[in-house]
């Protein structure tokens, strides 16, 4: 088995580094300069000796993944490994959880087909001791295994049902938040809602009714990818469209959609340098601008990108994958101080009352078995073609969504 960043996770296009290096070689001398003040501790407490356990021999902390890295749209997984993998490989030269042991993904690659997840998913489990990310396509797959094993997954995206799961660990704010905020923010506007089958979609469509009524929007139109959208939507004559379509798919919708339209998409699912002149582009994303003075967590994502993958493009994809990573890993370090990395062990801290910090990447997470305090925020980026105040992607900050009346969208939901 590879270690971690290594041959497992496909590196990005042939971009230059110059842009990431110009920003981050200041910081990284400075952080070397400083090294030799907190490397001798006497008071740092001893780790305690960890019993070996499903996933841990002793030496190694193993962690499953399982995603589309080669079947259809597989673009969007292989960009959101390239940032786990960067997160994991800067833990192992920290020295690994607790600077004692060293974390190793076991990757399986699904295609795309949520049958082959779920054959994989018991060898896997055989493995590892929680999973460090599961692909959208394969939650429903995936499932119930991990209640079957009391396992941990990470999810890298949300909705009500991932979030109020104890088998999930999210960071995003449910999909169905997202609609809610979007809708709250221009009641007055002629909706089209644009999804595909997936399960993102899936929850997109079935939310959008409901959160239509919950925010005082007058008309939102359902459509699917399959139609033709150019007729459908001048003939709903939206001027607001919001587009949950997987990979290819966003293209399709990107290409066939008539002028003069503002157009909502999630970041993650964009390349970045798409781009269509005559329509107003915005993106959904939940963390802070592409550069390194943007949070924290800005600083130590970029420096773990020069360090591990130099030819990755400001892609939100990347970091989505990286910031995923935060809420297990302070489960991990948690079991590790108390000597037990059993997945029962990890699944009750799971539901303890820890504030995690997400590194200003995405809100802070209230891991309690109290009701947790929904929902988190959604940023909207736009294109900025003047590029005045654009962070790396070329976007500017246009506005900060945190939806009103997100508790009565998810009572009704919820019957």
């Amino acid at each position: 088995m590879a270690p971690v960043g290594e041959r497992h996770i496909p590196r990005m296009g042939n971009v230059s580094r110059n842009a990431v290096a110009a920003v981050l070689v200041s910081m990284l001398f400075g952080a070397c300069s400083t090294q030799g003040e907190t490397v001798s501790n006497v008071n740092t407490p001893q780790t305690p000796s960890v019993e070996r356990s499903i996933g841990f021999d002793g030496d190694i902390v193993r962690l499953g993944i399982i995603a589309n890295l080669t079947g259809p749209d597989a673009t969007l997984d292989r960009a959101r490994l390239t940032g786990v993998s960067a997160y994991w490989s800067d833990v192992n030269m920290a020295g690994g959880l607790r600077g004692r042991y060293a974390v190793e993904l076991v990757i399986i690659d699904h295609h795309g087909d949520p049958q082959i997840a779920a054959a994989a998913i018991p060898e896997l489990l055989e493995q590892v001791v929680a999973l460090a990310f599961v692909n959208e396509t394969a939650m429903g797959a995936v499932h119930p295994f991990l209640v079957a094993d009391q396992v941990l997954g990470v999810a890298p995206t949300s909705t009500l049902d991932w979030e109020s799961d104890a088998r999930f660990l999210t960071h995003s704010p449910p999909m169905e938040a997202i609609v809610l905020a979007l809708f709250e923010n221009a009641p007055a506007a002629r909706w089209c809602v644009v999804t595909d089958g997936s399960p993102l979609g899936v929850s997109v469509e079935a939310a959008a009714f409901e959160a239509a009524r919950v925010a005082g929007v007058q008309r939102v139109t359902l459509m699917d990818v399959s139609e033709d959208l150019t007729a459908a939507v001048t003939a709903a004559a939206c001027e607001q469209v919001l587009v949950e379509a997987v990979g290819g798919l966003q293209e399709k919708v990107l290409a066939s959609l008539p002028a003069d339209r503002t157009v909502y998409r999630r970041a993650a699912l964009t390349a970045p340098l798409e781009s269509r002149n005559d329509i107003e582009l915005s993106y959904i994303d939940s963390g802070p601008a592409w550069n390194v003075d943007a949070s924290t967590g800005m600083r130590t994502f970029l420096a773990a990108l020069l360090r591990h993958a130099p030819d990755t493009e400001p892609d939100t994809r990347v970091r989505e994958g990286y910031v995923s990573q935060l809420r297990l890993h302070a489960l991990l370090e948690q079991a590790v101080s108390l000597g037990d990395l059993r997945r029962s062990n990890l699944f009750s801290l799971r539901q303890s009352h820890q504030i995690i910090d997400m590194l200003g990447l995405a809100e802070d997470t209230d891991m309690s078995t109290d009701q947790q305090v929904f929902p988190r925020s959604a940023t909207v980026w736009a294109e900025n073609d003047d590029q005045v105040d654009a962070d790396g992607r070329g976007w500017s900050l246009e506005k900060l969504l945190r939806p009103e009346k997100f508790l009565a969208l998810a009572s009704e939901l919820s019957n």
